[in-house]
């Protein structure tokens, strides 16, 4: 039986101002990652073959470095994966050049062995007979020992972050067997869902009036940047501004895609759906021609970000998702399967008669193709689909929290050291 695949998240725990200690441990990292690479390359220069990952560790283990060994074990990991990536691409690619530069500074990684909690503190070990490293943390993370802790600087900030990954490895589904919902995922709605007996329509006026707006105000900074010398005094000033208001609208898109999709994952959840059935729409701008206007929206059309935060966010709560090819789905008459193309929002077939909103008829055709139903089950109730708005207060249905996924476990008793950072 094989062994199931584990999900993880990363949290940022802490930040902190750069320091004397922490700089040097972020020398640390790349003076270990530096000698991995030189390491690797005169091995390979001289005897014609690369040193294996364990190769490389065993070389390593004996070089006395002031930090835990699985602290030089998870460095040398990182520069591993980069060159199994280089052994990937020269299969396709003959120019394709190993990692070959060394760097003065690199993210320094404490395992999990070296990971402890201490009266709602993080210790972070760095090795026999030296004082360890402690991080004050929030409430939350309290009780459950992450798997890898990396200390990342920030270069727009300018400040050192501890980035924490948790085991988020999703419980087993308690839905019930059978149960689905189809989603057909739109520029104008987010999200239009049908289960076979309600449907609900997420409404996306806010999002594309930012998404307009944003591109306003990049246009009219562009324009004032196009007049100015490039690094003179006001272009560095527009340009800090620029950075700033689209950082700043960046952030309020991706918090409405959040609360959006969250509240539906919420919905499916408390429903007890048991997968989510999601139009696959990934080839849709390849060949797309409807006029600059449209093309231009469609090209900013960001429904992988939303199609991304519904998988993980379903797998956390235990809800399977799937894709499901929707070609033609929205020009199919439920009723007598009928193509005819919507010009407006509301579907009426020319044949039939028969009529409901085109996104409905979409989410409802997805369905049909994924269960293998004979029948349409829209056509049996026509009910008017439930509208859900988006406001800066929507919330989910369910107590359900991003850290409820988070695995328990008592860390090893360690002795703890009097003296303190």
């Amino acid at each position: 039986m094989s062994k199931s695949k584990k999900d993880y998240r990363t949290y940022i725990l802490a930040t902190a101002k750069p320091t004397e200690q922490l700089d040097g441990l972020n020398r640390l990292g790349g003076r270990i990652y530096s000698k991995t690479l030189s390491l690797a390359f005169k091995t390979h220069e001289k005897k014609g073959f690369w040193l294996s990952d364990g190769g490389l560790k065993a070389y390593l283990k004996f070089k006395k470095y002031p930090c835990q060994a699985h602290s030089v074990q998870a460095i040398i990991d990182d520069y591993c994966g980069a060159r199994r990536s280089f052994f990937e691409n020269r299969k396709t690619n003959p120019n394709a050049k190993p990692p070959k530069k060394t760097r003065k500074f690199h993210t320094f990684t404490w395992r999990a062995t070296g990971i402890s909690y201490h009266r709602g503190k993080l210790r972070l070990s760095m090795g026999k007979g030296r004082d360890p490293l402690w991080i004050k943390i929030d409430k939350k993370f309290h009780k459950v020992v992450p798997t890898e802790v990396s200390l990342v600087y920030n270069r727009t900030t300018k400040h050192y972050e501890f980035h924490a990954t948790y085991d988020t490895t999703p419980k087993i589904s308690k839905a019930k067997a059978g149960s689905a919902v189809a989603v057909d995922m739109g520029e104008i709605h987010p999200m239009v869902t049908f289960d076979g007996f309600t449907s609900e329509i997420y409404n996306g006026r806010e999002h594309r009036s930012k998404v307009r707006y944003r591109d306003k105000s990049k246009a009219n900074i562009n324009r004032k940047l196009s007049r100015c010398q490039r690094y003179s005094q006001r272009w560095k000033k527009l340009k800090r501004a620029k950075d700033k208001t689209l950082a700043a609208l960046h952030n309020q898109l991706r918090d409405m895609r959040h609360k959006i999709t969250s509240r539906f994952v919420s919905s499916c959840y408390k429903r007890k759906i048991e997968t989510i059935v999601i139009g696959d729409i990934k080839h849709i701008r390849r060949s797309i021609q409807y006029g600059k206007k449209a093309n231009e929206k469609l090209h900013q059309w960001a429904f992988s970000k939303t199609r991304d935060m519904i998988t993980y966010k379903a797998k956390a709560v235990g809800i399977k998702v799937d894709t499901q090819d929707e070609a033609y789905t929205s020009q199919t008459c439920p009723s007598c399967g009928n193509r005819k193309k919507p010009s407006r929002r509301t579907y009426r077939c020319s044949k039939c008669e028969w009529q409901g909103h085109r996104d409905v008829v979409g989410a409802s055709n997805i369905l049909k193709a994924y269960q293998g139903w004979l029948f349409n089950p829209v056509v049996g109730a026509v009910v008017s689909p439930a509208g859900v708005r988006f406001t800066p207060h929507l919330r989910r249905l369910d107590k359900w929290s991003p850290f409820s996924g988070l695995k328990s476990s008592k860390p090893p008793k360690r002795k703890q050291r009097s003296t303190r950072l």
